[in-house]
């Protein structure tokens, strides 16, 4: 009877967030942590500034391509779930559902983690904490917004929205102020290119696509939250288009801020290079109060990742593949509160492993353990998503598409090639993470089998 009412009645949640809030979730979702503390390992393996920019630029345009394709999936279905929905119309719900529960276990819960432990590191650059205080600031931040998440999807948004206006400001300082202040040296980028092409430097060039995969990394984040969005097949693609060509131009223009002030060198060696640019440019107290900003940026991507993950895990348990307590919607808050408590308890406990895991590395080497295996998990399944441009205009040629992928096929072909690449360049040059990924990920399939013929009854093909 329990499983009659559910296929019945599925749950729906309210469209409370408009266009603007559509475009700072995407700037919001991607600017976090990267464009912060990513410079420094640019400039450590890669060694001249050439390199450095053209990798911004590259991956930038790479992830535009995917931002195109993954418009006209998103205003085509504007369900909650994002690419969960894109993936079970176009390959079935095995792909879907291995999707959704690597995100739960490590991409989802592990981005929100890594942006919690950024925010204690630059937190522990204003006042002093050991690595124990960094490691309860970052479980109370994700507890605070979880609460925050579990009582308002409209109060969400409302957070989203200021830290996303501040830290663009904030940016928008960065890029300026070596101009304003007259420090900006054109000497310091030279020379622009090495004299000649060592193997390192291939090397160099992958470790740092990975550090930039991460700074634009959220992307994404926009679809899970598109049943919540007024007027989708306008509002989405916009957001979409214009949000990650502004993040594009304003990460360029940072990167020429920095290595305009400080020196190569001295980038490589700072674990916080915008403290050190600011230090450079006024004075040593200047850079640790400037921690704030990029403490607040950190602080909006966390925000920004709490309203996506619920929304998926969501969506997959109204299909009947996850636990029916999933798809409950608060008959007050009208938010999806089962799941908000449930990645908050996941992210706790990844954030609490990783820096017991070894005592003896800094919290910034367990910024970079979550980064690595969130990017490998996650960029493996967004080539997939965005190949189902390609399948469903085969397969489902009768739905509607009120927006069509720009470019089409060029534009999701070149996201799909430059992705393939890159996912085997990480089983190469990172086996452990990439072993760990497909285990995980081969973990669900018994999973996903157990709770399909648990309730077949209450999953639905669309």
């Amino acid at each position: 009877m329990q499983s009659e009412e559910i296929t019945q009645e599925p749950a729906v949640l309210p469209r409370v967030l408009g266009s603007f809030d559509a475009a700072m979730i995407v700037v919001g979702s991607v600017i976090g942590s990267g464009i912060f503390l990513k410079p420094h390992t640019l400039a450590e393996a890669l060694p001249n500034f050439g390199p450095i920019v053209a990798v911004w630029i590259g991956v930038g345009l790479i992830t535009l391509c995917g931002c195109l394709s993954l418009a006209e999936l998103a205003a085509m279905l504007p369900q909650a779930g994002g690419p969960y929905v894109y993936l079970r119309e176009a390959y079935g719900k095995l792909p879907a559902f291995l999707w959704a529960w690597t995100e739960f276990w490590v991409v989802r819960t592990g981005s929100i983690g890594a942006l919690a432990v950024a925010t204690a590191i630059y937190l522990a650059e204003v006042t002093p904490l050991g690595r124990l205080g960094q490691e309860v600031v970052a479980v109370v931040l994700v507890v605070g917004l979880s609460a925050i998440n579990y009582v308002s999807t409209r109060w969400t948004a409302h957070v989203q929205n200021v830290t996303t206006v501040l830290k663009v400001a904030f940016l928008g300082m960065i890029i300026v102020l070596p101009f304003l202040l007259g420090r900006s040296d054109a000497e310091l980028l030279q020379p622009l290119f090495p004299s000649k092409i060592e193997p390192s430097l291939w090397t160099g060039l992958a470790a740092a696509v990975v550090a930039i995969l991460w700074a634009y990394d959220g992307w994404i984040n926009i679809g899970p939250v598109v049943e919540e969005i007024r007027d989708p097949q306008r509002n989405v693609p916009r957001a979409l288009a214009w949000g990650i060509t502004l993040i594009m131009a304003i990460y360029i223009a940072a990167t020429f801020a920095y290595h305009l002030v400080l020196p190569h060198a001295e980038i490589a060696a700072s674990e916080a290079p915008t403290a050190t640019l600011f230090a450079k440019l006024f004075s040593p107290e200047a850079a640790r109060w400037v921690s704030l900003g990029v403490m607040l940026s950190a602080f909006g991507a966390v925000n920004s990742n709490m309203l996506t993950g619920p929304r998926i895990y969501f969506a997959v348990a109204r299909d009947g593949l996850l636990p029916h307590f999933m798809q409950k919607i608060h008959h007050r808050y009208e938010t999806p509160h089962n799941a908000v408590l449930v990645q908050a308890v996941w992210t706790i406990l990844l954030i609490v492993a990783v820096f017991h895991h070894n005592e003896q590395k800094s919290p910034l080497d367990a910024f970079d353990a979550l980064t690595n295996y969130v990017i490998f998990g996650g960029y493996t399944f967004y080539a997939l998503a965005v190949s189902a441009v390609f399948t469903l205009r085969v397969k489902r040629p009768d739905l509607p598409r009120p927006y069509k992928t720009w470019g089409y096929p060029v534009v999701p072909a070149i996201f799909l090639l430059a992705f393939g690449a890159f996912v085997v360049s990480m089983g190469v040059t990172s086996p452990e993470e990439s072993r760990a990924g497909l285990a995980l990920i081969a973990a669900g399939v018994p999973f996903f089998f157990w709770m399909r013929s648990r309730r077949p009854s209450v999953a639905t093909s669309a």
